[in-house]
């Protein structure tokens, strides 16, 4: 054959073999039930993103417990708490020990850590017991350096007895320590391991009970978000078909990229795990893992938590989770405030527009176009200038007032032991919000004025928006200087954290100089502190409290040395050695009267389950 021919033969070969490339690429393959390749598979071709990957705090969501992915300190520390002496140390193995001994005398429960849950504020362990893997009672604080345990951390009380053993102990949960200390041990077989994991299989057998659990990949991996990818690679080892995707942009049907879906498709990848669900039968969820893949409609088969969704017949079962007005208050629920907003209701609004899985700082991976109020001005170009913004706004276009997130997406939402922004996007309505007896972005920032001053300074700067909404009795005065007194746990903790994000001092009726505003707000926390009768409420005002004073080096030092956890005495000697660097040893009950006992009375006890 001569070497034309030889050519044109060649030539029909790479028409054929483009041919059936392009009529595979027409085709949508069914990804459900199709097999993984792993991160290290997706590695070979995509480097720059698997390097991004790497540095993102999804990739160690869940670990082996090695030396690399465990931070907590296990140099034989000690943590004592309800009478409990737990113990983190390792042995002559190298292996992670957790050790418990009850104050009465009972025997002392070693557990060994077998893997690690989180990486950037706190880290979580785990052990294995009756056949399943559950979280340990205590955590490690990663950014404060220092143990505490998970009842300190979820929205619930101190125990009124030590040893009481009624705290939600489960029938199949096994005794680290007993009582209130083991409330929060969790399994996470048939919890944490649907999120934090690629291809989350619990593997409950329906008859026993027993779990034989299966992921494709510890952490949350590229296949979380893509899909299962074994077809893709082997369909990309053919050279022509990826120069043909490469010259074409086509979309590879083998693999799913999120940047493609449409803007609601694109939200159910994250609301999978950043928006907590409900099926009408978990059964097969807990058979056989959840069915869902990247690019379905994730309502087929769940339904997102609201504030009115029904559990087992009882019409208010997850109402604490959200404010009155049904915006969520604790964190993984972003989805739902997504669905909620205006900017995803009436437009293309997606998680994917502000966050990128391989985009900027790890920490919130926001993409670099979308920090500041560029999230905000990317889509409402108009409200970029200066002049603009002010007269938007009403503020003063450089400072605080007028930045886009802190009035439309203010820090209501509870996390563990922090308050982060709300994804809901809305309006600021001061009298609305009085309404519905939730915050108001007005005066989380102007901390030291009260709701029936900013009710009056919205309806004077903005006119035309009263809403009409009639504050509730008592909700025209919730500024959080007062609502860190009253109201449930979660009004508390956001109030608390309000007084120490705030400016020095903003205008408001009876604004005094930033020090004495400063002096006045630490009084307050000091209170909350003193008199909150939920750890984690005391811990977000004793954080406040170091940014309130972070000029005062000594008495700062102090509250951030403030265990919200330890015993009643040491938290009492802490706050007798802050008043007094405060204002002298005069200081004891500067705040208490009829006043503070009418605020608190009207506090709500209330254990709100975050649905771990």
């Amino acid at each position: 054959m001569t070497g034309l021919a030889l050519t044109a033969l060649a030539v029909r070969c790479v028409w054929a073999d483009r041919r059936a490339i392009a009529v595979d690429l027409s085709r949508t393959p069914d990804l459900h039930g199709a097999a993984f390749a792993g991160s290290a598979a997706c590695a070979r071709c995509h480097a720059e993103h698997a390097r991004s990957w790497r540095r993102s705090f999804h990739r160690t969501m869940t670990q082996e417990a090695t030396d690399a992915a465990v931070v907590g300190d296990f140099a034989n520390a000690s943590y004592r708490y309800l009478g409990v002496t737990a113990r983190m140390r390792r042995d002559e193995q190298g292996r992670y020990l957790m050790s418990f001994a009850p104050g009465d005398g009972g025997p002392e429960l070693t557990a060994i850590v077998t893997r690690t849950v989180g990486s950037r504020r706190y880290q979580q362990y785990l052990a294995e017991a009756d056949g399943a893997l559950w979280r340990l009672p205590l955590a490690y604080h990663i950014e404060e350096r220092r143990w505490f345990p998970m009842n300190g951390a979820f929205l619930t009380p101190d125990p009124d007895d030590e040893r009481r053993a009624d705290e939600g102990a489960g029938p199949q949960r096994p005794r680290f320590a007993g009582g209130a200390f083991d409330r929060h041990v969790t399994r996470w077989n048939d919890n944490c391991v649907f999120c934090h994991n690629v291809a989350p299989n619990p593997g409950r057998a329906p008859e026993s009970g027993t779990f034989h659990t299966t992921v494709a990949e510890l952490g949350v991996a590229c296949e979380a978000c893509h899909g299962p990818g074994a077809a893709h690679v082997r369909a990309n080892q053919d050279p022509l078909r990826r120069y043909t995707l490469h010259e074409t942009g086509a979309a590879d049907p083998t693999i799913v990229n999120p940047s493609r879906l449409s803007p609601a498709r694109s939200a159910d990848v994250c609301g999978r795990c950043h928006g907590q669900r409900i099926a009408d039968d978990v059964a097969p969820f807990l058979a056989h893992g959840d069915p869902f893949v990247p690019g379905d409609d994730l309502g087929l088969y769940s339904s997102p938590l609201w504030r009115d969704t029904p559990r087992q017949g009882e019409r208010d079962a997850f109402s604490s989770r959200f404010w009155p007005d049904g915006t969520p208050r604790l964190t993984a629920y972003e989805y739902q405030g997504l669905l909620e907003s205006p900017c995803a209701q009436r437009g293309a609004l997606t998680c994917t527009s502000c966050h990128g899985m391989h985009d900027g700082d790890p920490r919130g991976q926001l993409r670099p176009a979308a920090a500041g109020d560029r999230a905000c001005t990317g889509c409402h170009q108009a409200l970029g200038a200066p002049a603009a913004v002010a007269a938007h706004t009403r503020h003063d276009p450089s400072g605080p007032g007028a930045r886009c997130i802190a009035c439309h997406m203010p820090r209501i939402v509870y996390g563990v032991l922090d308050v982060h922004v709300s994804h809901r996007i809305e309006v600021p309505d001061p009298r609305r919000a009085a309404a519905m007896g939730r915050p108001d972005a007005c005066t989380l920032c102007h901390v030291d004025a009260d709701r029936a001053w900013a009710i009056r300074e919205a309806e004077r700067l903005w006119p035309g928006r009263r809403s009409g909404a009639a504050a509730r009795p008592g909700e025209e005065h919730g500024a959080p200087k007062d609502a860190v007194f009253a109201g449930d746990p979660i009004a508390r903790a956001v109030a608390a954290d309000a007084l120490g994000r705030a400016p020095a001092a903003v205008p408001g009726p009876g604004t005094d100089s930033p020090r004495a505003a400063s002096l006045a707000r630490a009084d307050v926390l000091v209170e909350a502190m003193a008199g909150d009768r939920y750890p984690a409420v005391r811990h977000l005002a004793a954080r406040a409290l170091t940014r309130v004073l972070a000029d005062r080096g000594a008495v700062a030092a102090l509250a951030a040395g403030f265990d919200a956890t330890a015993d009643e005495a040491e938290r009492a000697r802490i706050l007798r050695l802050i008043g007094q660097a405060l204002r002298g040893p005069a200081t004891a009950g500067r705040l208490e009267g009829a006043r503070l006992a009418a605020l608190r009375a009207e506090s709500v006890r209330a254990d709100i389950d975050i649905g771990e």
